[in-house]
């Protein structure tokens, strides 16, 4: 078996307001983390892009991750209505001409605060789509009728679900049988025998590695990958290149 290349889809860097002691907060102790468990790249959002402000955030993020060629940027969007953000055009423009491969949203959260709903947040969705950028976003943060409708209404977005639990399989799997640009992140699909089921039926090509760090320790995804009952070519998918995959095709 070739060495397994991990790319860490679910990762957040900076200072968070309720830390804990060992949290991580700077690209290089990021950076130390992942050389330990053996994971090569990184997909990393700022704090301050959840707790303060998306601008601000994400702008904090380019700045700490500059000439790192393992850390990749997401930056975390809000819809333009009220100016804070240039039109969804012009910021998924802007995205692609920095590097910037990956989009996250947290409508629920106090900082961002809006309707996933497509009088609001439509054009944001669309604007995405049409450059195929990947959206994440916290099972927290949406519900599963919601998932269908942006799913359903954009098919060329792939929108992928982050800090799933595992009991979740009752709404999954007719959803996975419907759309194929519905992705989940694997840290908290810990079911016993979880992967290997529904990779059995619908594929390793909807499940993205993620370790949600700093709140969790890679050991847990990193051993459900390593020790899941699948095809070492369906763990080389599930580690990084579903994720690689991902992030080029995205249209500049």
């Amino acid at each position: 078996m070739r060495r397994i290349g991990f790319f860490d889809s679910n990762c957040l860097l900076g200072r968070v307001s309720v830390s804990k002691s060992g949290f991580v907060h700077r690209s290089d102790q990021l950076l130390d983390v992942i050389d330990y468990f053996g994971i090569d790249d990184a997909l990393v959002y700022h704090a301050r892009s959840k707790e303060s402000h998306p601008a601000d955030g994400n702008k904090s993020l380019l700045d700490e991750i500059k000439g790192s060629k393992r850390l990749h940027p997401q930056w975390v969007l809000l819809p333009s209505h009220t100016g804070e953000f240039p039109t969804e055009n012009e910021v998924v423009k802007k995205m692609v001409s920095l590097g910037v491969r990956a989009a996250r949203i947290f409508p629920h959260q106090e900082r961002s605060n809006f309707s996933i709903s497509d009088w609001c947040a439509g054009a944001l969705f669309a604007a995405l789509s049409r450059r195929r950028i990947p959206l994440f976003i916290d099972s927290d943060e949406i519900n599963w009728e919601s998932v269908h409708n942006i799913c359903e209404r954009y098919p060329n977005l792939p929108l992928v679900l982050t800090n799933v639990g595992y009991r979740i399989d009752r709404y999954l799997y007719p959803l996975f049988e419907r759309f194929k640009n519905l992705y989940v992140e694997i840290s908290g699909y810990c079911a016993a025998g979880g992967i290997e089921e529904a990779v059995r039926r619908f594929g390793a090509e909807r499940f993205l590695f993620g370790t949600r760090l700093p709140f969790f320790t890679p050991a847990v995804a990193v051993s459900m990958v390593l020790y899941s009952k699948i095809s070492d070519s369906e763990k080389q998918l599930i580690a990084g290149e579903n994720l690689r995959r991902l992030l080029e095709q995205v249209r500049k």
